[in-house]
């Protein structure tokens, strides 16, 4: 007999866990995810960064939500829109351990396929809440090599999340499952090439994986079939995209404890996770006296110490890093989100503007940033970096930061959560509206539907959207 798959393990150990049996702390992360994933996205849409697929979706009238519109669309096209606005501006949610994005592709499914289905919203946090366990069980086995290799993991990995979710919302057997994901590794996608010249593709990623998951499953129940091994298989995802051979067994460990969404990491910078520890440390730096617009030019060089990993995504080409020519080359370059920070005392979703990008002033700092890759204890569970800045006269001061903001070691926590939605989203839809959504968002497990919420995302609708 043919001993069972990885994703037959998987969907085996997960598909089936009953909603009555996820612990109320890991339902409360659930919802602090959907709070800040929403978030994010509105205020994308607000920005209008992101917003090619809503307007796409906006063109096919259907059953789900597009984030910060009136228009509904069909579910799949929604997906795609949501997933693009959650992504767009590189403020979503990170599990650390896994380098995933893994909310913004989860949240616009569950989402989306809840509305349309009319699910009870326990069991689409159930759904979601279980998804979470498939990014990042799969993350873990590779956090790091497909970046290596050309290929951002949230997508290529998302994608099975989004099966999972679409699969047990959709109320398929555990056998379609299975073939779902199968079919899934065939659409698999998400080339890191964007990182050569500032396109915004990325922006892309978990919207693809998020729809593409989604019509796996459908053309699963519609009979097609996928690979059984798509994951661990000669030329499964794992060896085909990261040359891995992976060990199933280190996260097929039975639900018990602390659920994976519970170390989900939401962002305090619209940024790659890599430059916010350089970011924390300007910013200690900064408010010590050492590192300030008055002080900068008194400084010879400001040297930043990473692990290896953040070298190639944010600190080289160190020319191209340090004069960025785009809102998305910004977002990944460390000496630039440093200089932003020295020079505003933070970085926003305003912070990459024309006139940002071209500030003198900022660019004379970015060029004093020097890098050196060295281990970390604490990467890649938490992101480090220690900034030391040396003086014209050769006096040195440094800062350490050994756990991002968010993270685990130095979690955001409700109230920073709610925080962060409010400024995403007041400004755009105003407080009455903000009011409204999260606190449909935060009664869901109080409830017997989702209705609330629906209308809640009906009525935090953007001035000028259609």
């Amino acid at each position: 007999m043919t001993a069972p798959s990885f994703s037959e393990r998987l969907v085996g150990l997960l598909f089936d866990h009953p909603a009555s049996r996820i612990p109320a702390p890991a339902t409360a992360a659930t919802l602090g995810c959907i709070i800040d994933t929403l978030g994010v996205g509105i205020a994308a849409a607000a920005l209008d960064v992101g917003t090619a697929g809503a307007r796409v979706a906006a063109r096919t009238a259907g059953p789900a939500a597009i984030w910060g519109r009136a228009t509904r669309s069909d579910p799949t096209a929604a997906a795609l829109a949501n997933g693009m606005l959650a992504h767009g501006l590189d403020f979503d949610d990170t599990h650390p351990a896994a380098i995933m994005h893994a909310s913004a592709v989860n949240v616009p499914v569950a989402l989306a396929l809840g509305q349309e289905l009319g699910t009870p919203p326990a069991e689409m946090l159930a759904a979601l809440t279980l998804g979470y366990e498939v990014s990042a069980r799969l993350g873990r086995l590779g956090p790091g090599p497909f970046q290596d290799h050309g290929f951002q993991s949230t997508a290529v990995l998302g994608i099975f999340a989004a099966v999972f979710i679409a699969a047990r919302l959709r109320r398929v057997s555990p056998a379609t499952a299975v073939q779902a994901m199968g079919i899934a590794g065939s659409m698999a996608s998400g080339l890191m090439e964007y990182l050569s010249d500032g396109s915004d593709v990325k922006q892309l990623h978990p919207g693809w994986a998020a729809q593409a998951g989604m019509q796996a499953v459908a053309l699963a129940d519609a009979g097609l079939t996928g690979p059984r091994t798509v994951l661990e298989g000669r030329f499964g995802v794992f060896r085909a995209y990261a040359g891995l051979d992976i060990d199933p067994d280190s996260v097929l460990q039975p639900l018990d404890g602390r659920f994976e969404v519970e170390l989900m990491a939401p962002k305090p910078y619209p940024a790659c996770l890599c430059v916010h520890p350089v970011v924390q440390a300007a910013l200690d730096l900064r408010r010590r006296g050492i590192l300030t617009p008055d002080t900068v030019d008194g400084v010879a060089r400001i040297h930043c110490e990473v692990p290896p990993w953040y070298v190639g995504l944010v600190f080289e080409p160190a020319a191209d890093k340090a004069a960025p020519r785009t809102a998305y080359e910004g977002r990944f370059s460390a000496p630039y989100c440093l200089a932003r920070a020295v020079l505003d005392g933070g970085v926003g979703v305003r912070s990459f503007g024309p006139d940002q990008l071209n500030d003198r002033r900022l660019r004379a700092i970015a060029a004093k940033v020097t890098h050196e890759a060295r281990p970390f204890a604490e990467f890649p569970a938490s992101f480090p970096a220690l900034v030391r800045v040396v003086m014209a006269d050769g006096t040195e001061h440094e800062s350490f930061v050994p756990h991002n903001l968010g993270s685990a070691g130095l979690p955001l926590g409700a109230a920073g959560i709610e925080a962060k939605f409010r400024e995403n989203v007041e400004f755009a839809i105003g407080r009455p509206a903000a009011d409204r959504l999260h606190d449909a968002i935060a009664g869901l497990p109080r409830t017997g539907d989702a209705d609330a919420l629906w209308s809640a995302i009906d009525a935090a609708r953007i001035e000028g959207l259609p």
